[in-house]
């Protein structure tokens, strides 16, 4: 387990990937002011999570597993926790329908975090339409061809959109390593760039 501190508190606490919700309890029961959990095992039940969440009045975001993303238990969260800005998922797929659960049950958000997931476009629309508040989301490691010239569009409002993808993407080629301001749909960005002509290089020596 790893733990930061603050002012001799506990703030943050990464938890052991065999950690489970009678870990968590026995963490908000003693640390009731924690700001940020980890917590990435798959098998919880809701009761019990919900129970150690009603302890962590204080908590400002967490990372977990895609088994909680349950409207319910989100709700609960917002409900305990009026400074939940934060969230961090671990899932292989993303549809509109758990987006819709994220937005409905925590409109607060102001950091979404969902790295290497499988996401369509309407998920990530949801999510930048209904989080008004969100300045922070990062798709990161997708492995599908999700980012159209609308989502960047509407992604222009956030402080910091992290994506990235290995496809061309019909109408342009681009990534979220080149920044906002470099974005430009009728054209592949500098790195994409850099990297055909690499590889032309590689396939020009090669034949040579």
């Amino acid at each position: 387990m790893a733990a930061t501190l603050a002012e001799g508190r506990i703030e943050a606490v990464l938890l052991p990937e065999f950690a489970d919700e009678d870990h968590l309890l026995f963490l908000a029961e003693r640390c009731p002011n924690l700001h940020y959990f980890s917590l990435p095992s798959t098998c919880m039940t809701y009761d019990l999570f919900c129970k150690a969440i009603g302890e962590l009045h204080s908590l400002k975001g967490m990372a977990v597993d895609e088994s909680l993303i349950n409207y319910d238990v989100l709700f609960h969260v917002h409900q305990c926790c009026p400074d939940f800005v934060e969230l961090k998922v671990s899932a292989l797929y993303v549809d509109e329908e758990m987006a819709s659960v994220i937005c409905n049950s925590l409109p607060q958000l102001k950091k979404l975090e969902i790295p290497s997931s499988d996401m369509p476009a309407t998920a990530i629309i949801k999510f930048l339409d209904c989080l008004e508040e969100l300045e922070y989301l990062d798709i990161s490691g997708y492995e599908t061809s999700a980012i159209s010239s609308t989502v960047l569009e509407k992604a222009s409002r956030l402080k910091v959109f992290l994506w990235n993808s290995k496809f061309e993407l019909g109408e342009f080629v681009d990534c979220s390593n080149c920044g906002e301001h470099n974005i430009n749909p009728g054209e592949p960005c500098k790195c994409m760039m850099e990297h055909k002509v690499m590889d032309w290089l590689a396939g020009a020596t090669q034949a040579s």
